[in-house]
């Protein structure tokens, strides 16, 4: 009778100790998900010939900006005026050049680019064609700007 007895209030202090650690656990679960809820995103689509879509954009500040390429070739964004040297964490097809600067790297057909913007401000850019051939001549220049407005 002693051991079920002794039994018993070892389950019973077991489930009450598993209780608390489970719900420790729940709540840092909880806290990671709403950490990652608030980000924002927009998609920019480049479209050949017809542009990119839509040619402004309007966002807050820590929106990440993705670029999908529906061209049939390789195109890269270029900020002329207005340079982007802070973002959020891994962004996908741009790197830091020498002057601090986040330069788009060549992006392939279907492939995408993304970049958070931080900072407020109007980013103006054009995509360009990465590796244009050989055949085509300066009026098939493939050039297109827009706009990213954070407010």
């Amino acid at each position: 009778m002693k051991k079920t007895v002794l039994f018993c209030i070892a389950v019973l202090m077991f489930l009450a100790v598993s209780d608390v650690v489970f719900s420790e656990q729940a709540a840092e679960n909880k806290d990671i998900h709403k950490k990652t809820v608030d980000i924002k995103s927009r998609v920019v689509r480049i479209e050949g010939f017809e542009g990119v879509n839509p040619l402004n954009l309007f966002i807050e500040p820590g929106t990440v900006v993705i670029w999908l390429n529906q061209y049939y070739g390789d195109v890269g964004v270029k900020f002329p005026d207005k340079k982007v040297t802070m973002a959020c964490k891994s962004p996908v097809n741009f790197s830091v050049n020498k002057d601090g600067v986040y330069v788009s790297n060549p992006i392939g057909y279907g492939a995408v680019a993304s970049l958070c913007f931080l900072e407020r401000g109007t980013y103006k850019y054009f995509m360009e064609r990465s590796n244009p051939s050989r055949r085509q001549t300066t009026s098939d220049h493939f050039r297109f700007e827009g706009k990213i407005v954070v407010k």
